[in-house]
This record gives C-alpha cells, structure tokens and sequence, in this order.
C-alpha cells in the first residue's frame, strides 16, 4: 500500500537557512504524518542564476547537496520551480509574507508561521570532534546586510572576538563565509568543537549537527532556528564569553549543555540516538 502525498509549495530565497528551515518543516511533517512530501521549491530566478559572479555556486546547488545529508531524505522529494511569481512581493520589507503553502492546510503561512521545524542529518553523518576546533561566521562579508538585529555585535566587535579565540593555544580557528562552498562548509562544522556566530547564513547546519553554538541574539526566532545555541544579549557577554577566566567552565558547560538537550529531544521525538561531542 503506498504512502497518502502531500504538496507542499515554499518560497525559495538566496539563504542558505531559508532552505534548510523548508526541509526540516517538511521532514518531521513527513514523519508525524506518516507521508510523502512533494517539496515544490519556487525561485524567481532559472536554474543556473548566481547573485554574483565569483559565487562558486548556484542556490540550487546549494540545496541539492544538503537535501542529500538528511536523515529519510526520500520521505521528501524535491522539485524546483524557476521564474516563479507565486511568492514574489514587490516590497520586500513587507512585514508578513506568504512563505509556504501547504495543499492539507495544516499549517497556515500567515497564522502558522513558525510550523514545528526539528530535524537532522542522517546519523552516519556525526562525528567525534578529537581535533580542537571552532568554527566562526560573521555578518559582515555577506552580499547583502542582514537585518539591524543581527549586526548590534559589530565589526570590531567580532574582529576582538576572533583575536580572543585565536589566543587559544592548540586551538584551530575556522571563518566562513557566505562564499565558502557548501560542501566545506559542511565539513567544518561538522568537524568542530565549538560554533560561534550571528543568526544565519550556516545556522540550520550546526542546528542540525547540535553543535555547542554560541549566538549573539535578543530575539526568540534565534532559539525558534538554533534551539541548540546560547543566546548572548550583551556585548561585553559576547566578547568576554571565551576569556580564559575562573567561570569559563561554567560557560562551555551551558554550551555543551544545551547541545546535548537538542540531541536528547530528537531521541525521544524520533527514536534517533546521536552520539555525543
């Protein structure tokens, strides 16, 4: 007997974590539905379309790639639509959009719009982090500005971050940015330690490895998309959240923590026992 379908059409954007957010709404759907999702991905551009030329790849390629690390990944099956104006909107700041429609009605685009969006890798994709690693990205090399709320920790301010880290002895600092290729950056954090960053650009990756993640945030969508992360509210917090002094334990304890909590609720939620590091 096959499995009931359901279509399911969502806006594409040219972030990296507007994809990720899609796919994993549409893989716990699919798993807490018992169906198959057809993921209809709307882009107002064609296929081979690079915001810039020195981009070393498409968006599509982007998500062709990562769609392939998700654990059931064909309880999903992905198709792209090209020059689409379903979604399009011609102010750009407008406050509510339609970003996904899905044909049951489940979950309403305006009504609904943060649907349930836990998911992860296929596990044979975890790893042990021997190697001391952290993984970085900023806000600041992006092609264009993320929102106020994301900069309030500013270009000094995570330059002396970075120079705060880089004092770690033994420790291998790693910054990406949105034009480091997706298969790398990947592969670094999947491979580190520790993560540090604003909300967005490689985000949903480290969400879904539930990786130890440091974020400099006041907002609640910050702990809606990286449940796994730490908030910092304050700059000095921010700055200081590395300084090798008498509460730094405790400090990488919350962060080691609150991984290992994200890593808990998907084995309860999905019967999936991701090993721990």
């Amino acid at each position: 007997m096959s499995m009931e379908r359901e279509r399911v059409r969502w806006r594409g954007t040219h972030g990296v974590g507007d994809f990720m957010h899609a796919l994993n709404v549409c893989h716990q759907y699919a798993f807490e539905q018992d169906k198959i999702i057809d993921l209809e991905m709307h882009w107002e551009h064609d296929k081979d379309f690079l915001y810039h030329p020195d981009d070393p790849e498409t968006i599509i390629q982007r998500l062709e790639f990562i769609k392939g690390k998700y654990y059931l990944n064909k309880r999903v099956k992905l198709t792209h639509v090209f020059n689409s104006t379903l979604f399009h909107y011609s102010d750009e700041n407008q406050r509510h959009k339609v970003r996904f429609l899905f044909d049951s009605e489940h979950y309403h685009p305006i009504v609904n719009e943060t649907p349930p969006n836990q998911w992860l890798f296929d596990p044979r994709e975890y790893t042990d982090t021997p190697e001391k690693r952290i993984v970085v990205w900023t806000p600041y090399y992006n092609r264009e500005q993320p929102r106020r709320w994301k900069r309030w920790f500013g270009p000094d301010d995570w330059e002396k971050f970075i120079d705060n880290l880089e004092n770690w002895q033994g420790w291998k600092v790693v910054e990406l940015t949105y034009r480091t290729p997706i298969r790398d950056a990947y592969n670094q954090i999947r491979r580190a330690r520790y993560v540090a960053s604003y909300d967005g650009m490689w985000h949903y990756i480290a969400r879904n490895f539930c990786k130890p993640h440091l974020i400099p945030s006041t907002e609640g969508v910050t702990s809606y998309n990286t449940p796994n992360a730490v908030k910092v509210s304050t700059t000095e917090g921010m700055a200081n959240f590395f300084k090798d002094d008498e509460n730094l334990g405790e400090r990488i304890a919350e962060l080691r923590q609150r991984a290992e909590a994200a890593k808990s609720k998907i084995d309860r939620d999905f019967g999936v026992h991701l090993r721990k590091g």
